[in-house]
């Protein structure tokens, strides 16, 4: 059945029922009802004998409603949209190694390809074509080894010795910082040398995909994580959140550079979807988890009034949080 809530009479809006048609396909005691609502605030599901955020207040207690259901079931089904979304990023992620595949080092040796300008490296006169041999007095035999080493010291000024045509030189310099993309901690600052080495392409088969996928959703579910914490902390700035606009804008520039960038957006959009959805705040998934875990704990259900009260605080930091952000984006765009 569908429902369209919009309905425009002497000048009003009205929350009515204006049209409605039943798929044969769904006539049987739990028709799904699709609904099409009058502000575009995404997409909702709303399950049969549910005390959620529309503010229902009771139930009958049918076999097919969620409230008949046990603890495990409950979590269960409100758990699901957070592991599709896990699901999805990993399918999307497989997808892109399977278009366009992964990048490797050219060689493993500690030669330097090329100098960021205006980095530590350029500054302190090192040149493509230099090879590490000790970093901060330990020795290194590879790429990688040298990385990790210049990221044990952000902000600190070490002494390195190169060779440089067959000459060994020491140089003292002083590294920059950045965040740990490469492992998705971003929390984490590492240091900084401004030096990188050349990558070829490399196709990957169905199965290499697959791996590919598997790293990069882990990938991305860290950056989450370390993401998530940097906000709470206060460590973000009201520049780096936004709603929608920033979404649409980003979509839109992503889809403008490509299949592949935009398809990466996605899977992040995805991987964030899950990681919102399960936060403990009233109104979201996470928010009925816990309430379902606090009930199990006490061993008796809430009352109907107390739920509705803790859900009607969780809808007022959403929607509070929705109204900042949209006008955070409003403010950036304009001014």
């Amino acid at each position: 059945m569908i429902y369209i809530f919009l309905h425009v009479k002497n000048r009003k809006v009205k929350w009515v029922k204006v049209y409605s048609t039943i798929f044969s396909s769904f006539r049987n005691p739990s028709e799904t009802i699709f609904t099409i609502g009058l502000l575009p605030l995404g997409g909702y599901v709303k399950m049969k004998g549910i005390l959620d955020e529309s503010m229902d207040s009771e139930f009958k207690g049918e076999d097919d409603e969620l409230e008949s259901k046990n603890a495990l079931q409950k979590i269960w089904v409100m758990s699901a949209g957070v592991i599709f979304n896990l699901i999805l990023t990993f399918f999307v992620f497989t997808l892109i190694g399977n278009l366009q595949g992964d990048t490797k080092l050219e060689n493993t040796n500690t030669t330097i390809d090329f100098i960021v300008p205006d980095q530590p490296a350029d500054k302190a006169g090192l040149q493509a074509g230099d090879a590490f041999v000790a970093i901060a007095g330990t020795s290194v035999n590879s790429w990688n080894e040298a990385v990790s080493q210049i990221e044990k010291y952000p902000n600190e000024t070490i002494l390195i010795s190169l060779d440089r045509q067959g000459e060994v030189y020491n140089k003292e310099v002083t590294l920059g910082t950045r965040p740990d993309l490469t492992s998705g901690r971003v929390d984490i600052q590492v240091g900084a040398l401004g030096i990188s080495k050349t990558q070829i392409p490399v196709e990957l088969s169905f199965s290499e995909s697959f791996v590919y996928g598997i790293n990069e959703t882990k990938w991305a579910m860290t950056l989450m994580t370390s993401s998530l914490k940097m906000i709470f902390q206060g460590n973000v700035s009201r520049d780096e959140v936004g709603s929608v606009i920033m979404i649409g804008d980003m979509a839109g520039q992503a889809a403008q550079a490509g299949l592949v960038p935009f398809l990466f957006l996605m899977a992040l959009i995805s991987v964030n979807l899950a990681y919102i959805n399960i936060l403990p705040i009233p109104g979201l998934d996470g928010g009925h988890i816990a309430l379902i875990l606090v009930e199990s704990l006490l061993g008796r259900k809430l009352s109907v009034k107390t739920r509705i009260r803790i859900q009607s605080v969780g809808m007022f930091i959403l929607l509070s949080l929705m109204v900042f952000l949209l006008l955070n984006d409003i403010i950036r765009v304009l001014f």
